[in-house]
C-alpha cells in the first residue's frame, strides 16, 4: 500500500526528536507519546507471547521452537518502503516499540524499497550503504523487543507501473538480506509486496505467470518459484511469506499453483477484495479461505479507517466479523500502519482509532479506524 500523505502526521511528531547518522549508521526515532491512561492499559494487559524461530510447517500450520504454533499478530511499518524514505522513516522505531509494548505484537513487517537499498535505478545492483544501515538499525530494535521480523520488499511507488513482478534486481536485494538474516532463525522473508501488472485474460494465466515468470510488455519477470528457489541456493534457512496474485488480493487457486522445493513458506493475502467487495464470509471463503486447512497463509497487510482509500463502507459489522474469520480459520494479521490517522487516534501510539457509530468512508480527522479492535483482537488472541 502507499503511504500517500498519511506519513505526514507521523513525520510531524519524528522530527521533533529524531536524526539520521550518514552512511552505516543507526536511526534514532521518535519514541512514542505515552499517555498515563495508556500506560496503565499497558500494566494492566496480559502478557503477549513471543514466538522464537526456526520455524518450520506442519501441515497447514507453521511452528516454532519448541513445536508451538506461530500465527503473526503484527503492525507493517512503512518508514523505509517507498520514494521518500529519508523523511518518512523518522518514526519507524517508534512504531516498532509501540507494536512491542502496547498492542500485543509478537511481529513487525518492515517494508524495504527495492529501488532505496539497489541501484541505480531499477536495474542496478550497487547497494546504497546509508539506507541499508537504516534497514539494519530497524531490524535491530525489533529484535531487541523480542519480536519476529519479516522484511517485505517493496517496490509500489517506483514510477514505472510495469513493474510489479520480481526481477534480477530483486534476486540483488534479497542476495543482501540473505548475507545478513539468512541464517537469523527469528527473520522472516516476505518476498515480494502485491505481486502486480500480470493482466492475462485468464486467471490461470495470470497464476501460471506469477508463479513461473516471464515476458510481459517487453520485460522480464522471475516467478515467485524460481525467487524462492533462488534465495535458498543462497543458504537462506529463514520462514518465507510469498503474497498471492492480484497485488495479494487472492489466493483462489493456490492449491494447483503452489511453491515446490522452497519451504519452509507461508502464502500471504493482502486487502481481500479491496474496497467495494461484499466483505462476508461467501467471498472471503473462495478467495482464500477455502485452503487455509491445507496450506499455511495470514493476511500479510490489512487496514480501515475513515478515508476515501482503505474502508469498508459497513466497517461497524464487518470488520468484526473480517477479525473472527481470520481466528476461525488460524490465520494471522500484519495491520497496516502505526501512523495517526491509520490504526493511532493521535501522536500517542499506545491510542487506537475506534469505529465510532458516525462512520464514513471520507477523510474524518484522527479518530475513526480499526485500531481499538485490531489491539483488542491481537490482545485476546496472543496472550
Amino acid at each position: 500500500m502507499k503511504l500517500a500523505r498519511l506519513l505526514s502526521s507521523a513525520v510531524a511528531l519524528a522530527v521533533s526528536g529524531a536524526s539520521v547518522t550518514a552512511g552505516y549508521g543507526a536511526i534514532v526515532a521518535a519514541q512514542a507519546v505515552t499517555s498515563k491512561a495508556a500506560s496503565s492499559k499497558a500494566a494492566s494487559t496480559p502478557a503477549c507471547r513471543h514466538n522464537a524461530g526456526p520455524f518450520r510447517r506442519d501441515r497447514n500450520m507453521i511452528t516454532g521452537a519448541g513445536g508451538q504454533r506461530y500465527i503473526p499478530y503484527g503492525i507493517t511499518v512503512a518508514g523505509l518502503g517507498n520514494p521518500h524514505w529519508k523523511i518518512n522513516n523518522l518514526g519507524d522505531d517508534a512504531e516498532i516499540n509501540a507494536a512491542a509494548a502496547s498492542w500485543c505484537a509478537n511481529t513487525v513487517r518492515l517494508q524495504i524499497f527495492q529501488y532505496g537499498l539497489m541501484g541505480p535505478g531499477k536495474r542496478g545492483d550497487r547497494v546504497n550503504t546509508k539506507f541499508l544501515g537504516l534497514v539494519e538499525g530497524e531490524v535491530s530494535t525489533a529484535l531487541n523487543d523480542g519480536l519476529d521480523v519479516a522484511i517485505n520488499d517493496q517496490t509500489e511507488g517506483s514510477g514505472n507501473l510495469a513493474l510489479g513482478m520480481p526481477t534480477t534486481q530483486t534476486e540483488a536485494f534479497w542476495k543482501v538480506m540473505s548475507g545478513l538474516y539468512g541464517h537469523n532463525p527469528d527473520v522472516i522473508f516476505d518476498l515480494f509486496n502485491e505481486p502486480r501488472r500480470a493482466d492475462y485474460p485468464t486467471a490461470a494465466g495470470t497464476w501460471k505467470f506469477w508463479k513461473y515468470g516471464g515476458d510481459y510488455h517487453g520485460y522480464q519477470f522471475i516467478g515467485m518459484n524460481p525467487l524462492a528457489r533462488y534465495i535458498r541456493g543462497l543458504g537462506a534457512r529463514n520462514l518465507f511469506w510469498i503474497e498471492g496474485p492480484n497485488t495479494a488480493g487472492t489466493l483462489d487457486e493456490i492449491l494447483t499453483h503452489q511453491i515446490l522445493g522452497a519451504g519452509p513458506l507461508e502464502y500471504g493475502i493482502n486487502h481481500p477484495g479491496g474496497v467495494n467487495a461484499p466483505h462476508d464470509p461467501a467471498d472471503w471463503y473462495p478467495r482464500f479461505g477455502y485452503a487455509a486447512k491445507q496450506v499455511p497463509m495470514t493476511d500479510t497487510e490489512w487496514t480501515n479507517y475513515a478515508s476515501t482509500r482503505s474502508c469498508w463502507s459497513n466497517a461497524p459489522t464487518t470488520v468484526p466479523a473480517f477479525l473472527a474469520y481470520l481466528a476461525r480459520k488460524g490465520m494471522g494479521l500484519t495491520a497496516w500502519t502505526l501512523v495517526p490517522g491509520v490504526l493511532a487516534a493521535s501522536s500517542d501510539l499506545a491510542d487506537p482509532t475506534v469505529i465510532n457509530s458516525n462512520w464514513a468512508c471520507k477523510d474524518t480527522g484522527l479518530d475513526e479506524g480499526a485500531g481499538a479492535l485490531i489491539m483488542n483482537w491481537f490482545i485476546q488472541h496472543n496472550s
